[in-house]
Formats: structure tokens, sequence, C-alpha cells
């Protein structure tokens, strides 16, 4: 071999030594590969490896919306499942109230067919009481209620109820009187 050749294979080995002192230097060598498992290594994403910092900024601002949107129709989900169960409780509610309002009317026309008998009665009582003499009626009509007593005096004539009236002890013909002197009250339904 030549001198020259061997000043280059020199040249050679001394560029390698160079080169790897050079890296353990600065911490790229076989003694980087080493401690690379003791420190972790930053996850670098395809976004941050091939994008801009803006083309950055703009994919983190999609993935946002993106998100925000996935948000959005899980609340869109929740609304409609709640109005759901709202009109599912709404048309229960309105079945309920038509049940209760056919209830309602049920009971007015058993209490106007009461009233309508109890009013039949009170005719007959007052029929009765109009055709006897009011001294034969009084002992009977002192024993009836305060209020069948007002009810059979509002029906009958005047003048029999005057002369029934007259009949009666003093102190029951005046409470009498006075009741039926009383307001009737209204009920409201």
């Amino acid at each position: 071999m030549t001198d020259l050749g061997r000043m280059a294979g020199s040249f050679a080995r001394i560029r390698t030594v160079t080169l790897s002192v050079a890296a353990l230097a600065l911490g790229t060598g076989t003694a980087a590969w080493a401690g690379a498992s003791l420190r972790p290594k930053p996850e670098v994403t395809d976004v941050e490896k091939y994008c801009s910092t803006e083309q950055q900024g703009a994919y983190e601002l999609a993935e946002d919306l993106h998100r925000r949107e996935r948000e959005l129709d899980s609340r869109e989900h929740a609304v409609a499942a709640q109005e759901a169960e709202m009109a599912t409780a709404e048309g229960r509610l309105k079945s309920r109230l038509e049940e209760l309002e056919k209830t309602r009317k049920e009971l007015q026309d058993l209490l106007g067919q009461a009233d309508a008998k109890r009013d039949e009665r009170i005719a007959g009582i007052v029929k009765m009481v109009e055709s006897g003499r009011a001294s034969a009626m009084a002992p009977m009509f002192g024993q009836l209620s305060d209020e069948l007593a007002v009810a059979v005096l509002d029906k009958m004539n005047r003048s029999k109820a005057g002369k029934l009236l007259a009949a009666l002890p003093p102190a029951r013909a005046a409470a009498l009187a006075q009741k039926m002197a009383e307001p009737i009250a209204v009920v409201v339904p």
C-alpha cells in the first residue's frame, strides 16, 4: 500500500471517530439511542409533522367544531327524547282530563235527576198540605226539618202558606219566616 492509500484510510477512520465523538457530544449517537427509552418521546401527529402552524390551528378549530357538533347532536337527541316523553305524558293527561270531564257530566246528570226527584216529592208534599186544613196540617208541618219546611212553603200558594204559618207555634213560624227571607246559597259547579 502506498502512503497515499494509508493516509486515506487514516482520514476515514479519523472522520468516523470524529463523527462518533460529535454525535455523543450532541446526544444523537448510540448513547442518545440508549437513553431514548428513559425519556418519553412526545407524540408527533401527522398534522404537526406535515402542516404549518396556521394549518394546525385550522385543524384544531375543525376538531373543536366537530366535538361541539357531536355535543349539540347529543343534546338534540336528549331534547327530542324529552319532547317525546312530554308528548306521551300530555296524551295521558288529556285522556285523564277527558275521563274526568265525562265523570263530571255524569255526576251533574245524576245530581240533576236527584234534584228533579226531590222537587217532585216536594211538589207532592205541597199538594198534600194545600189540600188539608192549616190547623190539621200544622202539627205535622211543625215536625219537618227547617230545610224541607222552607222548600214546601216556597212552593205553596201564598195565602195557604200564610194560614199554615199562623197555625204553627209563634217561635217555629218566626224561625221558618226568617229562613225564607235568607238569601239562597248558589253552588257554582
